[in-house]
């Protein structure tokens, strides 16, 4: 698949690419649809037009995310947040499946090594992402250490916290 970058021009194009209702029959008068085609037509352009605005938006929401602060302030605000969380809230089995995460095992991976099913391991997961308030189980993995709940000795020994 081959992606283009849009340009700013090209955007600059979009937003002054507004829906344009035809003349009027008469200056001063305001143009109305006469034919349930054109009242279609108009509909429609007002849909694509409002389609258009939800599109400029999320282009400016992810190129204001793509110049978001280096990685470096990324995991200080990790490790902030970890200092809130203080006491760990995770249970030992859910400090073990983030360890295991934290190794680069798969939830199926650690259920085979801990003989678990699948689905056990995958909640304790949801629960400890949950738990943390994490976006995600890397940003878990990223509180975990940062707190100091997980040591470096625990994810390359395979070692349950």
């Amino acid at each position: 698949m081959v992606t283009a970058a849009l340009t700013d021009k090209a955007i600059a194009q979009i937003r002054r690419a507004a829906l344009v209702r035809p003349r009027p029959p008469y200056p001063g008068q305001e143009w109305r649809p006469r034919t349930e085609a054109e009242q279609h037509l108009l509909r429609e352009g007002y849909r694509l037009d409002r389609v258009r605005q939800v599109l400029l938006e999320e282009i400016g929401r992810l190129r204001q995310a793509a110049s978001l602060t280096p990685r470096a302030e990324v995991i200080a605000a990790a490790a902030r947040k970890a200092e809130r969380l203080r006491d760990c809230p995770l249970t030992q089995g859910q400090l073990g499946v983030i360890a295991a995460a934290a190794a680069g095992e798969s939830a199926e991976e650690t259920a085979q090594r801990l003989c678990l099913s699948y689905d056990t391991i995958r909640s304790q997961r949801q629960r400890a992402v949950s738990r943390l308030d994490a976006r995600n189980i890397a940003h878990a993995v990223a509180l975990c250490t940062a707190a100091g709940w997980i040591t470096a000795a625990q994810i390359t020994g395979g070692v349950a916290p």
